[in-house]
């Protein structure tokens, strides 16, 4: 796909707010209704393969997002260059990721300044490096989000990413502090942008072992997307919050926790991939579920003890599990477990 093409009309298609579904504003368990409602029949499609894609049917949003790019405009080629990498790490392809990402970065450095291209592409390529937790790459503006180009509707979704942001480089409590905030202000408006900020809360909260708050955010999220099954998010962010998931909707939910944790897997596997091959790290994909939370949360300072009583497990079985983490990682102590989780 040729991003070069973003911006041939001298618009800058992100200000009229190329997401349909996204920042759209629908009551929970009517998305579908509110996609087909969409009167623009470009606009309609793009807001079906979005819906397809959140509820976590990929390989199917991926083939509905190429097909809508064929029509050349500005708005659905800069929907398929948000969504389609990502919609390639949870269909398995980390190597899609990495071209898309490698072909915005070469076009940006030959745009001018200004351009609709050079403004899109910072805005990507600023978000992908969060997303990755490429943090040397990312860069902000000097002064505040306001710089950035974006519609009023889209605006609280940028802040969601810099949230993510602030909690991967140490700044907890002033990403809690804008996400809830942020929440206040699109409450009962933006149910997707919701979900990720409720998420975004519990995974601040879990980095704090404030696990009540954690659990209550996450379940606020889980109540916006569960009446159209929108589970994509929390497959995304399943790795980061430390077995909050796990605990609330391995036996609440079983069949959506199960399509849960296989979206979770093929998608933790990718990202790790393109990570590490980004950062130079060396996080680790191959432990189940059980062992990276213990991992993770061991890596956060619980004791076993308290590993135990957050997971539901004995104490035994999480010394089980640390036994299989350092064997399959090759390390001898838990500070050393740092470097291989999230």
């Amino acid at each position: 796909m040729d991003y070069s093409r973003i911006g041939n009309s001298g618009v800058l298609e992100l200000t009229h707010d190329p997401f349909a579904l996204t920042t759209g504003h629908f009551e929970p368990g009517r998305a579908e209704e509110f996609c087909c409602s969409v009167a623009d029949k470009s606009k309609r499609a793009l807001s079906l393969a979005e819906l397809t894609y959140f509820k976590g049917n990929t390989d199917k949003a991926l083939k509905l997002f190429s097909d809508i790019c064929s029509d050349d405009s500005n708005r659905a080629i800069i929907s398929s260059l948000f969504f389609v990498p990502v919609c390639s790490l949870f269909c398995g392809s980390s190597w899609d990721f990495i071209r898309t990402y490698n072909s915005v970065e070469v076009n940006v450095s030959k745009s001018a300044k200004g351009t609709p291209l050079e403004k899109i592409g910072y805005i990507f390529m600023t978000s992908m490096n969060i997303l990755m937790h490429n943090n040397s790459e990312v860069r902000f503006p000097k002064a505040n989000l306001d710089e950035i180009p974006m519609s009023q509707t889209l605006r609280p979704m940028a802040f969601y990413v810099y949230c993510r942001h602030l909690i991967e480089t140490g700044d907890v409590g002033r990403a809690i502090g804008i996400a809830e905030a942020t929440l206040i202000y699109t409450e009962n408006s933006f149910p997707i942008t919701e979900i990720y900020l409720n998420l975004i809360i519990a995974r601040g909260y879990a980095v704090r072992c404030a696990w009540d708050k954690a659990e209550y955010y996450f379940r606020q999220a889980w109540s916006i997307a569960k009446p159209d099954a929108l589970i994509l998010p929390f497959a995304e962010h399943r790795a980061v919050l430390f077995g909050v998931l796990d605990k609330c909707l391995r036996y609440e939910e079983p069949e959506l926790y199960k399509k849960i944790l296989k979206l979770s897997s093929k998608y933790t596997k990718s990202w790790v991939r393109v990570h590490n091959e980004l950062t130079g790290d060396n996080i680790s994909d191959n432990l189940a579920p059980i062992e990276y939370n213990v991992a993770a949360l061991a890596a956060n300072g619980l004791l076993n003890t308290e590993i135990a009583d957050f997971l539901g497990i004995s104490v035994n079985s999480v010394r089980s599990h640390l036994r299989n983490v350092f064997n399959k990682l090759n390390i001898k102590s838990r500070k050393e477990l740092g470097n291989y989780v999230i």
